[in-house]
């Protein structure tokens, strides 16, 4: 077993380093093509979108996903997992879409800035795109296809580069909205043909029914989850446009935030080995393993964050310089303000995908709530007056609350008790 997951996590490394390389590289490519302020007004769009497509669209694939890892070889219920999650999904989708779209002026006045409005209804399409391919990535994902995982991630990474720098370099922030739509649908046809001619599946299948209730039952505590979590790290990017009415302060906070998070990224790709492991290990109430897998874990994260965070702290003005360019140079100070958040933040995310994978999503929504009740406070109070510096180091402040509060439950559920409580 640590051999197979030693190996599957070292594949989705890789994957996610030409994902994220791509992301680095899209940076790269908009603030050369956009000017600081079109940049500002892209980073919000497409962050409050992608927040919407997370909140609606990954409950139901998660759900898919652990009640999949949970059937072993049994594909007659793997299917019918999958069936009943794609009538569910579509109904959802479909519904919040249109609904985005007719919101789309609600959602620019909120920011102040009726310009954005017909970016906004642009970028609903994006919800159904980036849905499509999710919902595979996450069935894949449930199979423990890690391989079918690692071409898909290889394959968005590149179509988005492709996709975004030539919409933005022809067309500018329009063009980088409407590559931002096509990339996830491409993933998407790619997918369709790996479940048909790569995933082996035996013949004769009987597809027997599934309960959608095991499905929506799951789905709803991830969404709690989902929510604050994906409110928290794009809370202080809209906090700043409301309260400073700067998409330049915007795009400098943004390329700030995008740099510390590169230890993040990097280690990112444990989170879909961990999830559908733990969803087996605590089904069958393997303890033993579960304690020295999350050992490793642990180990592995304080050596590799910690040395990230140190390469950060020195060398952030001239990671900053390459990826976006010196008009950016007044981002420099605030990555050292974020280092909290880099490394406990990342520590965080990582153990509360073991936590909802062994079914313990109260605990890790509890947590990301308070941390989002804390940082809209304290944004509210010091960022009018304080400016940039504040938010950044509230960012730190909440994460690091963040980190010690999993590894804290993480040691009570899994190493304290003798035996594993149900899931």
């Amino acid at each position: 077993m640590k051999k197979t997951l030693t190996l599957s996590f070292l594949f989705l490394v890789f994957a996610e380093f030409v994902y994220n390389i791509s992301a680095y590289v899209i940076k790269f490519g908009l603030s050369r093509n956009l000017s600081i302020d079109e940049y500002g007004k892209y980073s919000v769009v497409i962050s409050f979108t992608t927040m919407l497509i997370v909140l609606v669209g990954r409950g139901v694939p998660t759900a898919m996903n652990k009640r999949i890892s949970e059937q072993g070889s049994n594909w007659g219920k793997i299917l019918a997992i999958k069936k009943i999650s794609e009538k569910l999904q579509t109904y959802i989708i479909l519904s919040i879409t249109v609904l985005f779209f007719l919101m789309a002026p609600v959602v620019a006045h909120f920011f102040k800035d009726e310009s954005l409005t017909n970016l906004f209804r642009l970028s609903s399409l994006l919800i159904p795109t980036f849905a499509l391919s999710s919902f595979h990535v996450a069935y894949f994902n449930g199979l423990r296809a890690f391989g079918a995982m690692t071409t898909l991630k290889i394959f968005r990474g590149i179509f988005r580069g492709i996709f975004i720098i030539l919409g933005a370099y022809f067309y500018g922030i329009i063009g980088a909205i409407v590559g931002a739509i096509i990339a996830p649908f491409s993933v998407y046809l790619v997918a369709i043909v790996f479940d048909k001619f790569v995933v082996k599946k035996p013949t004769g299948i009987k597809i027997s029914k599934y309960p959608y209730k095991n499905i929506l039952s799951y789905a709803y505590k991830f969404l709690a989850f989902l929510f604050f979590y994906e409110f928290f790290t794009r809370v202080d990017l809209y906090l700043i446009k409301f309260f400073l009415h700067s998409d330049k302060l915007t795009g400098l906070y943004d390329a700030a935030l995008t740099t510390a998070l590169i230890p993040y990224f990097g280690v990112f790709a444990l989170t879909f080995v961990l999830f559908p492991t733990m969803s087996k290990l605590s089904a069958t109430k393997e303890s033993e393993k579960i304690k020295k897998l999350l050992t490793r874990v642990l180990v592995f994260l304080v050596v590799s964050l910690g040395a990230s965070s140190l390469i950060l702290l020195f060398f952030s003005d001239y990671i900053i310089n390459m990826l976006f360019g010196a008009k950016f140079e007044e981002a420099y100070s605030l990555v050292s303000l974020m280092l909290g958040g880099t490394f406990f933040g990342t520590i965080f995310y990582i153990f509360a995908s073991v936590l909802n994978g062994s079914g313990h999503t109260k605990i890790t929504s509890s947590i990301v709530a308070i941390a989002l009740l804390f940082s809209i406070a304290l944004n509210s109070i010091f960022l009018p007056t304080h400016g940039l510096c504040a938010s950044a180091l509230i960012f730190s402040i909440t994460s690091t609350f963040m980190g010690v509060s999993v590894l804290f439950f993480i040691y009570k559920i899994f190493f304290k008790n003798k035996s594993l409580p149900k899931t």
